[in-house]
């Protein structure tokens, strides 16, 4: 009788980002989460130059399409907060900054 082997799921994720550097910010930030035990899903985060390397292994498909639709909804939110802000050690210009962010101006205040 043959013996039957369950092998892991696995899926393998490569990201490239426009420089090393902001690679490495989505490393940092994304490395922060890590998966539920409850998931039995295990995710590892490496980086190859401006390359982001996710790789995930679990004990069924159902968590593994979880983990990587979370995964993906996190990555979503960082590239979206790193396009708005930039790179915090680039030295591009900022737009001038209105002295009164965050206030509400009127014309019939008082």
């Amino acid at each position: 009788m043959p013996q039957i082997v369950n092998k892991p799921n696995e899926s393998t994720i490569r990201v490239p980002f426009d420089t090393p550097r902001l690679a490495e910010i989505a490393f940092k930030v994304l490395s922060v989460d890590q998966e539920p035990r409850r998931n039995f899903v295990q995710k590892t985060l490496s980086l190859d130059d401006d390359v982001l390397v996710v790789h995930f292994q679990a004990d069924q498909v159902k968590n593994l399409r979880t983990a990587i639709t979370s995964f993906f909804e996190c990555l979503l939110l960082c590239q979206d907060t790193i396009k708005q802000f930039g790179d915090p050690t680039d030295d591009k210009v900022i737009p001038e900054s209105n002295d009164n962010a965050g206030t509400q101006s009127g014309s019939d205040s008082a």
